[in-house]
């Protein structure tokens, strides 16, 4: 009688369990994907927003949203390959602290790389995660050239 109850209970339980195993991390250590994406979207969002009606949009700032933009769907795949739930908000690295927007992204674009650069066990992103950070590295020099283009 009472394997027949243990039998019961698993069955009952093993829906509740499933979903929380799916959403675990493949084991070893990863980047901190999840932290890097938060940053990339504080970044582009710093460079994407200037006050002012009259402002065009210069090459580098462009060029700095195309590589973040490239850099998140490349970090959203390293998340995914890895069993992270990339869907899952995170709170940024990054904290403004009011020196102009461009010095801003370029701190929060210095933490994703931090973030994505971390120690990876999983062999087959490893060529993943460096061409993301190279995507990250690549944003930051833009916004670097959008500061001094701007003279700041």
């Amino acid at each position: 009688m009472k394997l027949i109850h243990k039998l019961v209970l698993s069955m009952l339980l093993a829906p509740a369990v499933l979903p929380l195993a799916a959403q675990a991390d493949e084991p070893g250590h990863h980047g901190a994907y999840l932290h890097a994406l938060a940053d990339l979207r504080v970044a582009r969002w710093l460079i994407d927003h200037r006050p002012g009606d009259n402002w065009v949009m210069g090459r580098s700032e462009q060029i700095a949203l195309a590589e973040i933009d490239a850099a998140s769907r490349e970090i959203t795949q390293l998340g995914l390959d890895v069993g992270k739930d990339v869907y899952r908000e995170e709170r940024p690295d990054a904290r403004p602290d009011r020196r102009g927007r461009l010095h801003d992204a370029v701190e929060a674009l210095e933490r994703a790389r931090n973030d994505v650069s971390q120690r990876e066990d999983d062999p087959r992103v490893f060529g993943l995660q460096q061409h993301a950070m190279q995507r990250v590295e690549a944003a930051k020099h833009a916004t670097e050239d959008a500061i001094r283009d701007a003279g700041y």
